[in-house]
């Protein structure tokens, strides 16, 4: 025997969209900071390995 929801269908949707919302905030957060360890940090780090092995 199936137990019913206690959830009404208009808050079972709210609910699922509050779901898929968090997901692609949570790609984009991922993509944000893969982006800035590509764009931002290496160079940064490749800027500074440059500049230490000119003053050596």
């Amino acid at each position: 025997m199936r137990r019913r929801s206690k959830m009404s269908p208009r808050a079972r949707r709210a609910w699922a969209i509050g779901l898929v919302l968090f997901f692609i905030v949570m790609c984009a957060a991922i993509a944000l900071s893969q982006w800035w360890a590509i764009h931002v940090n290496v160079p940064n780090y490749e800027q500074k390995k440059h500049a230490r092995a000119a003053q050596v």
